[in-house]
């Protein structure tokens, strides 16, 4: 056990630097790409196509283990497992394939086994009526496939959200923010993601309201993507607007990692022009966005060093990457630092060089053909960082290290929060004595005790539907000594 764990703290940093999280897509009608070559490699098994009316396939969103195999992707709506069959219980998500950032995965901060999958909905199809929303997936379930668990399933954070969310890591190193923008509205909500769940909300009133105006019901004001820099210092948003393009929307601010709060609006927009996709470059100096109107499509890039940062010089830092009669939608930055571009066609257009100023970025217009896939107007969701804290999980001999750990009594699974009907709290007492798991408000008042009735590996199905929301813990007790303690949120 000591080498084993000596190993681990060696060689996490590593894995956490090769971002392979990252290194598969699945997006638009079945298309694909694989960078774990270093290059990436179409792919054509994917499962993404959906019967759809004029609405366009949009957001996806994967993950993989940090070796870079393939542990689950969803459009918001269905999620596919790794031997690309519908997970279990992985139907009837309430985000939308038409939604821009249909969804994001994001592991529970310090864990390996369980991923929050969040969503949004999308104006097209629902007119944003299902808001944003995560579902819990357990990758040990259905034999390693993955599950998404019971009554963790379309849990509701906020009504009528636009089609953006992106996430940023903590301050702390462990943690996540996760971050949307209310629709009738100037406000940004920041969700800190510890392994506890969700346990705390940052709302930001700052910038545009969107839609721009308040009589206008065009789709597009919702559309368009919302993106961090990749340190986690800046956060850039964009819309379109099919009724009237001055009423776009293109903002940079400022992030407080640390806070959840966002500051220092700047906008970059130049009319008339829609906007759609949005990625900073790998190195933080730059913003790229695509633009469209009736008479083309294009890609800009604006300078967030010119003078020194001053507001005035990004924005007449301004320069057109490529202006055609194309439409160029999603944008992102992917493991080998380049920004690849959607194209609605075969072909994916990419940006080789994002670091650099203006053309020597070196755009190449459909640069990788998909293999007769479509691309169509989105690309997947990630962690603009790709910091991402899970790694590779054995179900199996994790839970027997952990039964064997000093053979000492654990609660040896930290509950998904926040705290629900049916939740599972899983436990091993070596030898049984006299055990309890006791359950604690948040002033510390003892509310409910289970006895313990066998030794050995056991679990515990409890409800919350009769408590107020706020934190509770839960603590082992064995021989009349508190052993381990845990803690839940209940919303």
């Amino acid at each position: 056990m000591k080498k084993i764990f000596i190993l681990l703290i060696i060689f996490l940093p590593l894995l956490n630097i090769a971002q392979k999280q990252g290194n598969i897509w699945y997006f638009g009608a079945d298309a694909g790409l694989d960078f774990n070559s270093g290059i990436p490699i179409p792919l054509t098994n994917g499962q993404t196509y959906t019967s759809y009316n004029s609405c366009a396939l949009e957001g996806t969103a994967i993950i993989s283990d940090s070796s870079g195999a393939l542990l689950f992707y969803t459009n918001g709506q269905t999620i596919w497992n790794k031997n690309q069959q519908i997970m279990l219980n992985g139907d009837s998500l309430l985000g939308n394939y038409s939604s821009t950032q249909a969804a994001l995965i994001v592991p529970q901060p310090g864990c390996s086994r369980y991923f929050y999958v969040f969503t949004t909905d999308d104006f097209c199809n629902n007119n944003l009526k299902y808001g944003f929303r995560y579902s819990i997936v357990d990758i040990c379930l259905d034999n390693g496939l993955g599950a998404v668990m019971l009554n963790q399933k379309n849990l509701k954070l906020l009504d009528t959200v636009c089609e953006k969310i992106t996430a940023v890591r903590h301050a702390n190193g462990i943690d996540y923010w996760v971050i949307v923008h209310k629709y009738f509205s100037d406000a940004f909500y920041s969700y800190h993601l510890s392994s506890a769940g969700i346990v705390d909300t940052v709302i930001s009133h700052i910038g545009s309201i969107h839609p721009d105006t308040a009589d206008d019901q065009y789709t597009g004001p919702a559309i368009g993507q919302l993106k961090s820099s990749p340190n986690g210092n800046k956060l850039a948003i964009v819309t379109g607007n099919s009724g009237n393009a001055n009423n776009a929307i293109a903002e940079y601010f400022d992030f407080d990692n640390n806070t959840g709060i966002i500051s220092n609006c700047v906008s970059i927009k130049t009319n008339p022009n829609n906007y759609y996709g949005v990625s900073f470059s790998p190195d933080n100096s730059k913003i790229y966005i695509t633009y469209w109107l009736n008479s083309g499509s294009g890609v800009c890039q604006f300078n967030l060093n010119a003078g020194d940062g001053n507001a005035d010089s990004v924005i007449a830092s301004r320069t057109i990457i490529i202006n055609n009669v194309y439409n160029y939608w999603a944008l992102q930055l992917a493991t080998d630092g380049k920004i690849y571009v959607a194209l609605s066609g075969n072909y994916i257009s990419v940006i080789n060089n994002p670091n650099s100023i203006g053309v020597n970025c070196n755009f190449v217009d459909s640069a990788i053909y998909l293999n007769g896939k479509i691309c169509s107007f989105g690309l997947p969701n990630f962690i603009d960082s790709y910091d991402y804290s899970n790694t590779i999980y054995n179900c199996e001999t994790t839970i027997n290290e952990e039964q064997a750990y000093n053979n000492n009594a654990v609660l040896y699974q930290n509950s998904p929060n926040p705290f629900g009907e049916g939740t599972m709290i899983k436990y091993f007492v070596p030898d049984y004595i006299e055990a309890q798991i006791i359950f604690y408000d948040m002033f510390g008042n003892q509310i409910k005790v289970f006895k313990i009735a066998e030794k050995g590996m056991g679990q515990l199905s409890v409800s919350a539907t009769n408590l107020a929301a706020g934190m509770y813990s839960y603590s082992l007790m064995v021989a009349g000594k508190i052993v381990d303690t845990k803690k839940m949120i209940k919303q």
